[in-house]
């Protein structure tokens, strides 16, 4: 029999799979598709927004916001602003960040730099940020919009400039793992928690929003160490010999480089050194996670789980 936590949480999730299919609406509402200076058949930072959007992506800050929201009992228009918002800000991210990397490819289609130019995704990826503001505007607590909207811009700060810092770092520089780790909580930390901090800002839980915060730079950490770890071989194909610099700075590079130092340089060593310190930062964030008010970090909670049991059952050489 379910107790009365996991039946408040079932709820909360059927409840979710329906809102999200608002969230898309209002995504695609908000780029006002109708409007511009194309004509028909030409494409704009508005339809190649749209382009991206449709490719889909699990939704992930819309669902937390959403359950955040409902777990706190915000009215559903306010939940669906917050959940629309953080979902246009993480996409118009991807957009940029496919232009850093050259990843030709998102979810199994063209990157928008790749199909439409360098150009026309950096207005698309504009256009997104832009409108996740205007999208925030439609709340339904003026008296609390400036917090939020000032929120948002701290948050896209500190997002880019995690970036920038991940572009400029080299393997065999002296804080290599600390900066790695800092990197990956300003770089995808702050929009993972921003979902959930505008929902604890919004219901009146300021005292809450360090502990997603945390919870969410922490779980950012893992996943980008899990993501690294699928990646070594093909970010070890690209030629960093003479720059010490892969494609995507990778934390088994960085754990070689610690280890060629204490003559220990051994790959399965470095593999098995980047899982512990993933499972390190999960714990970090269940425990933050788990004192979240009402409940508001179980849904975190569920996805800390998955990734837990992805990192602990890796096999480095089933992938490299």
């Amino acid at each position: 029999m379910l107790s009365v936590d996991h039946m408040r949480t079932f709820v909360l999730h059927e409840n979710i799979e329906r809102l999200l299919i608002e969230v898309e609406v209002l995504m695609f509402e908000a780029l006002r598709l109708d409007t511009g200076f194309s004509t028909s058949g030409q494409v704009d930072a508005r339809s190649a927004s749209a382009y991206h959007l449709r490719s889909g992506g699990q939704r992930v800050r819309a669902r937390l916001a959403l359950f955040c929201g409902l777990a706190l009992e915000l009215p559903v228009n306010d939940s669906l602003c917050i959940a629309t918002c953080a979902e246009l800000l993480h996409n118009a991210s991807l957009i940029h960040d496919d232009i850093h990397d050259r990843d030709g490819f998102r979810r199994d289609q063209q990157a928008v730099w790749s199909r439409y130019g360098d150009n026309l995704a950096i207005c698309s990826g504009d256009y997104l940020l832009s409108t996740a503001y205007s999208v925030l505007c439609n709340i339904s607590q003026p008296l609390v919009l400036s917090s939020m909207l000032a929120l948002v811009h701290e948050r896209i700060s500190v997002a880019i400039d995690g970036q920038c810092a991940d572009l400029r770092m080299r393997v065999d520089q002296a804080d290599g793992i600390s900066h790695y780790v800092k990197v990956a909580k300003a770089k995808s930390g702050a929009l993972l928690s921003l979902p959930l901090e505008l929902a604890l800002l919004a219901s009146g839980q300021k005292d809450a929003m360090s502990l997603a915060k945390t919870a969410c730079e922490n779980f950012a950490v893992s996943y980008q160490i899990f993501d690294d770890l699928q990646d070594t071989k093909i970010d070890g194909e690209v030629d960093s010999i003479k720059t010490n610099k892969s494609k995507n700075l990778n934390i088994v590079f960085i754990l070689d480089y610690v280890n060629s130092l204490t003559k220990k340089n051994n790959r399965v060593t470095a593999d098995v050194l980047a899982r512990d310190l993933g499972l390190q930062h999960l714990a970090l964030c269940e425990t933050d996670a788990s004192q979240m008010p009402r409940g508001t970090g179980a849904l975190l909670l569920e996805l800390t789980a998955k990734l837990r049991h992805k990192i602990e059952n890796y096999s480095y050489t089933e992938c490299c």
